[in-house]
């Protein structure tokens, strides 16, 4: 599954990451670098299991870890109302 922002999501690149606010609901999202790049990656296209191999692959961690991450990470964007399916 790829993702997408919601249309009424903003996104902005900071020094340590990004930034995510809904302008409907305030709710917004702070995320590391690491996670930045990850939700980067999932907005090209790529899924979660394609991200997670790769950080497994970069970071030297088990692939089983990093999905279990990004499925988490994802899954709560997803309940905050900031991205969607796409």
């Amino acid at each position: 599954m790829t993702l997408r922002l919601t249309a009424h999501t903003v996104s902005t690149d900071t020094d340590d990451g990004a930034v995510l606010l809904s302008q409907r609901t305030g709710a917004y999202w702070q995320l590391n670098q690491t996670g930045a790049y990850a939700l980067q990656r999932l907005f090209e296209g790529r899924t979660v299991d394609q991200v997670a191999e790769e950080f497994s692959a970069h970071f030297g961690i088990a692939a089983a870890e990093a999905r279990q991450d990004l499925a988490e990470m994802t899954e709560r964007l997803r309940s905050s109302g900031l991205v969607e399916a796409g």
